[in-house]
């Protein structure tokens, strides 16, 4: 594979598109939007869920870990920090606010004034995740922004760390990294949400041992999809049937495996699966598909506001297919045209800023 490709994998930019409307679809279902999915084949889909937050963390673990080898520059803390935390920071701090002002208004869950400034606070300054039983779950998001603040300040010295090993190291970390897991998963009835931050050092690991030809690949494009399509199966297999037997392997350790081997399969750019996840209204709309993520609970808010003070619960018109459709199609638009308004704006600012230096 050439060096050119390795920087860009245009199907990847496609995962994280669908795994952002796994997770948007999941939160829906979960507030009375979709109810009208229960009991068909869609609900152990959305509900398993079938591509979990853990793909947004391996996914970004394996990019960085990629595009920084290949660049052969590690990061510097302080710019890398500042460049995330304004592309997602300010966004967080619109949604957090509009959601308390609306959860204050129609509910009595913030009535208690200390309680609903703590609430506020752990939300704004992104430690609700640490210490979730101190406040209401406003921006449930947050609890996502906090883990990848906390992978972005570690990645600059990770990667150093990693540019340092052999693939008998790099195999040996990954599978400690995985040893973590199953034992976590097996000896522990609830891990915390920071903990699945680990997935983030896993997909850097397995970048890492992926730019090393230290994983064998399929050469045939045919093997390489039938691989894609059982890695499918499994994970279908899994949020269905093996979820009910062990909800923690499921999905502290299965899932994330499987995710892995799809995300390797997806970076060996061969197979038809490859060229349709590469198609550019897909990768645009992946490209953006973190913003949704951020909105989606403001978004689900404010059909819950139109449903207690305008239609009283009398009627759901956001409970049917077609309204799903509506405004996940919305929601998406909306989020990639500010991508788009977000980039414009870093490059005229960059622009700006060498012409006056």
């Amino acid at each position: 594979m050439q060096q050119s490709n390795l920087l860009y994998f245009p199907a990847l930019d496609s995962v994280r598109f669908f795994a952002s409307v796994n997770i948007v679809l999941l939160h829906f279902l979960s507030s009375n939007l979709l109810s009208y999915s229960r009991g068909t084949f869609i609900e152990p889909i959305v509900r398993g869920p079938f591509l979990s937050t853990s793909m947004f963390f391996l996914l970004s673990g394996f990019i960085y870990s990629i595009i920084f080898d290949e660049q052969k520059k590690v990061p510097k803390l302080k710019p890398f920090m500042k460049e995330r935390f304004f592309r997602l920071y300010p966004l967080h701090i619109v949604c957090t606010l509009l959601i308390f002002a609306i959860t204050i208004y129609r509910t009595n869950l913030l009535n208690d004034t200390i309680y609903a400034i703590q609430t506020l606070t752990l939300h704004l300054t992104l430690t609700w995740t640490f210490f979730p039983k101190l406040g209401h779950h406003l921006n449930q998001p947050s609890w996502a922004l906090s883990v990848f603040f906390l992978c972005y300040a570690v990645t600059p010295a990770f990667l150093s760390f990693l540019k340092k090993q052999n693939k008998r190291t790099l195999w040996l970390l990954l599978l400690g990294i995985w040893a973590i897991l199953i034992f976590s998963a097996v000896y522990f009835t609830k891990l915390p949400n920071y903990f699945r931050g680990i997935n983030f050092f896993s997909g850097m690991v397995l970048g890492k041992l992926f730019l090393n030809n230290a994983i064998r690949l399929p050469k045939r494009a045919l093997l390489n999809d039938l691989l894609l399509l059982l890695a499918v199966i499994l994970l279908f297999v899994n949020v269905r049937y093996f979820k009910a037997m062990h909800a923690g392997l499921s999905y502290h350790v299965v899932s994330p495996f499987l995710y892995s081997t799809f995300l390797l399969l997806l970076s060996n750019n061969k197979g038809i699966f490859v060229k349709i996840l590469s198609v550019s209204w897909l990768r645009i709309l992946g490209k953006a598909s973190y913003y949704p993520y951020l909105v989606h609970a403001l978004v689900i808010e404010l059909l819950h506001l139109y449903l207690d003070k305008v239609a009283l619960w009398r009627y759901n018109p956001f409970n049917n297919p077609l309204a799903t459709v509506a405004i996940v199609v919305l929601l998406y638009t909306v989020c990639t045209a500010y991508s788009f308004r977000v980039k414009l704006y870093r490059s005229i600012r960059s622009f700006i800023i060498k012409r006056i230096e």
